[in-house]
């Protein structure tokens, strides 16, 4: 099988799983993005070894899961479960704790990759069960799913403009393949798609789905770049093998992992 349909088989299997555990059930997000969660998270701690440094993964993908856990029951079971958050104390004392007892090693460094992990990849997964509950109080899958489609249209139309059309190098230091032509490209569609697709997620208005489309823009860009850099100094091509012929889950996730927050902030301040 030749690597584009090796691409595209896993690509369009991967884009199906996620938009069927999103439409199918809140527990099936959950599960879902729980995996994906301890997967980034794992990537992470192997691209930090490959830079002579040791995130404490046990207890980083325990902190993942609890911060995880406690932005989806806050929200779909109920403010009860607010209290889970305080949980999170216990784990997350424990990393500078036993870095203590870890031989070897910049202990600065790892605890502070290990907390950056934690606020790169499970912050804006914990983020994401707000979003509908912040804009029409109750579990609504479009408003879930509106980051990641317009996430791909980005992508896509992103690497079709600069296939096509790319000439200038957008930031050749950290990824040498994308271009100015190719940011426009993605930038135009997506807008587009964040102006017609109003009418399906209902409780945002057209104003909020092109603002929505012009952050995942704007951050997905900065987070696509941040990753790409993040592998430069670890000098691997992908965070992980997660999909064949794509990567890991940090290569697919990279953008909408920076978007989120910033689709939280505003969704905070408009509703």
């Amino acid at each position: 099988m030749s690597n584009f349909w090796k691409r595209a088989l896993s690509g369009g299997l991967f884009v199906g799983v996620v938009t069927g555990a999103i439409f199918a059930h809140p527990l099936c997000f959950y599960a879902l993005f729980l995996l994906l969660n301890a997967a980034g998270l794992a990537e992470f701690g192997r691209l930090a070894g490959k830079m002579d440094a040791r995130v404490n993964l046990p207890l980083c993908v325990a902190c993942g899961a609890l911060l995880f856990t406690a932005g989806f029951l806050h929200n779909y079971a109920g403010e009860r479960y607010a209290l889970l958050y305080l949980l999170l104390v216990i784990p997350a004392s424990l990393l500078p704790v036993v870095e203590l007892y870890r031989r070897g090693g910049d202990g600065f460094r790892n605890v502070s990759l290990s907390f950056h992990a934690l606020l790169y990849i499970s912050l804006p997964f914990a983020l994401l069960p707000y979003l509908p509950y912040r804009v029409a109080g109750e579990w609504n899958p479009w408003i879930i799913f509106l980051p990641f489609l317009l996430a791909w249209v980005n992508d896509t139309f992103a690497y079709l403009s600069g296939v096509r059309f790319g000439r200038h190098k957008l930031f050749p230091r950290v990824s040498p393949n994308k271009s100015w032509e190719g940011l426009v490209g993605g930038s135009v569609a997506t807008l587009l798609a964040g102006a017609f697709l109003v009418p399906r997620v209902g409780g945002l208005t057209r104003v909020d789905t092109v603002v929505i489309a012009g952050i995942v823009v704007l951050f997905g860009v900065y987070g696509d770049l941040i990753e790409s850099l993040f592998k430069r100094c670890a000098g691997v091509k992908d965070s992980g093998n997660f999909l064949p012929g794509h990567g890991g889950v940090l290569d697919r996730f990279d953008a909408i992992l920076f978007a989120i927050p910033a689709i939280f902030v505003y969704l905070e301040c408009m509703y």
